[in-house]
């Protein structure tokens, strides 16, 4: 991949990759805007619409959202003026016919797949816990300081139904049977980058900046 400006990302990786701690590394040093599709997904349950409910229903029986569902949220979303500089866009496309569709909208300039054993994503996840604004600890690796409420916020912290490990393995087994055409298709765009995500935080965050520093022009 010869060298230019990268402003459109999309990043891959199996639940408990870490892409949402990796996807902000990416956006401070590019100075683009991240979306993060499960966010999306998230406000839309929160807002209790008939459209969320509908969502609800699909996330808790650990099931993927339909594509053209799917796409509908995330070009609503693109069409705001925050991601005019640039995007990240973490859990979104999942399928041909999703990555497809962005296509017709919008141009790619790199594709990053952080990938990590199945085995290490669910010991992940499901040790972690999360507190009503969002951040995330770990019972093993980062269990939080007050038991079982949040060191930032004070709110109580919990397990997320959808993070049971026979949900997770469900997932999992989807994501790759999916994904795997996903990686070919963008592949032959020669758009994909693969970055090793078994490695500490600031490991993978040094393998995708030296990754940016060499293609990025």
């Amino acid at each position: 991949m010869a060298n230019k400006k990268i402003s459109k990302i999309v990043l891959l990786g199996p639940q408990g990759s870490g892409k949402s701690t990796q996807g902000q590394v990416i956006t401070d040093y590019l100075g683009i805007e991240s979306l993060a599709a499960g966010d999306i997904l998230r406000s839309a349950i929160q807002q209790k619409t008939e459209l969320g409910n509908k969502i609800a229903s699909f996330v808790n029986n650990g099931e993927m959202i339909p594509d053209n569902l799917m796409i509908s949220l995330i070009l609503d979303e693109l069409k705001k003026t925050v991601y005019k500089k640039g995007f990240l866009i973490d859990g979104f496309p999942r399928t041909i016919y999703q990555a497809s569709n962005l296509d017709q909208h919008y141009l790619l300039d790199l594709v990053i797949n952080i990938d990590i054993p199945d085995e290490l994503a669910i010991q992940r996840i499901v040790g972690r816990r999360i507190c009503p604004n969002g951040h995330v600890y770990h019972i093993e690796h980062h269990p939080s300081g007050l038991d079982s409420r949040c060191e930032i916020c004070h709110q109580p912290i919990h397990f997320r139904e959808d993070d049971r490990e026979d949900l997770v393995r469900k997932r999992l087994s989807y994501y790759r049977q999916e994904t795997s055409k996903l990686l070919a298709y963008y592949q032959q765009q020669n758009k994909l980058a693969v970055i090793d995500g078994s490695g500490s935080i600031a490991d993978v965050s040094a393998l995708i900046i030296n990754y940016l520093k060499e293609h990025a022009g």
